[in-house]
């Protein structure tokens, strides 16, 4: 059955005893208009919602207006890669390089990881507009969304942390997307991490994001009962893609290039590969620019 759930939203916490952060996302409607938008099978639909809680959990940490985390898996599984991005306003977006895989979007109980294979190579990028922050690479094995999180974090980050996500799917179509990740601080309490390290291994965790459980909820079952909670940040599915950036982008290419498209008398169709929104420019408006180059 549909489970209820609420807006796509990331939340946050603090445990002063234990001395743990956590962050909690949402992110069931951004992965559900993807999965629409790109037209995805059941199996690369879960991982992109997968992926796309990934970065949001991720997205927790951006602080300038105009900064984006993009995190991207290339597998060695059918689905070929997976790249998501989050922005600091809030907006997710993504895409996975082959959108339908039949011999596994057939089968009654969807694999994820054959899917994704035996080994990945996950790349986790911050940027701001024209300058990159930060960038690190890490292979994992077997190919994993959630150990690419975690081992970004230990061996990059020098951080400790816990990540669980949950994608579900009913019907064939998106159910449930939902991430986790506890931070344990430097000075926190490690027999807390090792207590809360066992709930994660044992699935409790992961039933409480399938059966979406409230944050606070969780923040009790993994004996965080005093948590101080920050106001949710609203997400949802959005891209910077526009009529006008297509234009700029045809405005680059080659004159013969447009010569031959407006030689045709056809529109140009051009698909944002982040979102699967596709743009026409008549013949007309690709003469005009060629006047205004000239």
């Amino acid at each position: 059955m549909i489970m209820s759930k609420v807006s796509d939203s990331l939340a946050s916490a603090f445990s002063p005893s234990a001395k743990c952060n956590l962050i909690f996302v949402e992110v069931t409607d951004s992965a559900r208009e993807l999965e629409r938008s790109h037209l995805c099978g059941p199996t690369a639909g879960l991982i992109q919602a997968e992926a796309l809680a990934g970065v949001a959990l991720l997205g927790a940490e951006l602080t300038r207006p105009d900064e984006s985390v993009t995190l991207q898996l290339r597998v060695s599984g059918p689905v070929g890669g997976v790249l998501v991005e989050a922005r600091a306003n809030g907006c997710l977006r993504g895409y996975t390089q082959v959108k339908v895989m039949n011999e596994l979007d057939a089968c009654e109980e969807l694999d994820v990881s054959s899917a994704l294979g035996d080994n990945a190579e996950v790349q986790i990028i911050r940027s701001v507009t024209g300058k990159i922050l930060s960038s690190a690479t890490t292979e994992v094995r077997p190919a994993s969304i959630i150990k690419g999180l975690e081992q970004y974090y230990r061996h990059s980050l020098q951080r400790q942390v816990l990540v669980q996500i949950s994608a579900l799917a009913y019907g064939g179509f998106i159910d449930g997307a939902r991430g986790l990740l506890v931070e344990c601080l430097p000075d926190g309490d490690r027999d807390a991490l090792a207590r809360m390290s066992r709930l994660f291994e044992d699935g409790t965790v992961l039933e409480c994001l399938e059966a979406s459980a409230s944050f606070q909820t969780i923040c009790e079952t993994l004996g965080l009962a005093d948590g101080t909670f920050s106001p949710p940040k609203s997400l949802r599915f959005g891209c910077c893609c526009s009529q006008e950036r297509v234009e700029g982008m045809l405005a680059g290419m080659p004159n013969a290039d447009l010569e031959a498209l407006i030689v045709e008398d056809r529109p140009a169709q051009i698909f944002c590969h982040m979102c699967g929104k596709g743009y026409q420019v008549p013949a007309e408006r690709l003469q005009e620019i060629l006047r205004r180059r000239a």
